[in-house]
């Protein structure tokens, strides 16, 4: 796969809620980072996150706006929706960076948003 169909597949999985497809694209030392937050690093420590996150989410819907790679570097331009469990739902604009290595895994990935707006639609 190119970096940017790693990139696409990924989101692919997020999409279907699949946490082992994602982190089977990951490698083991990501570095994964939303920036207004604390990095975590491993896929270990990301699968407790994603599992933590997803634990309340019935579905995910990313909208991928724009895509653009530059040899191992991939930036995203989407829309990240969630709906709740509850029925709720949530969206929220994102711009991401991926770093692909030469093993075709994800080294790093870094999502930039706004977190005021990521509060007001997880408020609930």
């Amino acid at each position: 796969m190119t970096p940017q169909q790693t990139v696409e597949a990924f989101i692919g999985h997020w999409n279907a809620c699949d946490i082992d497809a994602m982190l089977a694209l990951c490698a083991d030392e990501i570095v994964y980072h939303n920036i207004p937050m604390e990095p975590i690093e491993g896929t270990s420590a990301m699968r407790g996150m994603v599992e933590g996150f997803l634990a309340n989410i019935a579905s995910c819907d990313w909208q991928v706006h724009a895509i653009a790679a530059n040899g191992g570097t991939v930036l995203t331009e989407r829309t990240d929706g969630f709906i709740f469990k509850d029925g709720r739902h949530a969206a929220i604009r994102v711009m991401g960076t991926f770093e692909i290595g030469a093993d075709g895994l994800i080294t790093a990935w870094r999502d930039y948003f706004d977190m005021l707006e990521f509060q007001r639609e997880f408020a609930g």
